[in-house]
């Protein structure tokens, strides 16, 4: 459960990282469009961020399932339990 947490921060942090500089760029400009601009860079920061971690976690799983196949899907036997 700890990684949901790491990555969660990671995602929140940088979501509003880009948001703040999107802030700088348009101070100025008020309206609905940049509004809803916000708001899609947020959403769209987070989901990057949170899908480039789970895909390095995937790869990392891939990476020790062709090195040594018995030893991960051993683990994997012991994480199911009927």
């Amino acid at each position: 459960m700890g990684w949901l947490i790491g990555y969660t921060l990671a995602s929140m942090a940088t979501a509003f990282i880009a948001v703040k500089i999107f802030d700088v760029i348009f101070e100025g400009a008020t309206s609905v469009f940049v509004s809803i601009a916000r708001c899609v860079l947020f959403v769209a920061t987070w989901t990057a961020v949170t899908a480039k971690a789970g895909m390095h976690g995937f790869s990392k799983r891939v990476r020790q399932l062709r090195q040594n196949p018995t030893k991960v899907l051993g683990a994997l036997k012991r994480r199911v339990r009927p």
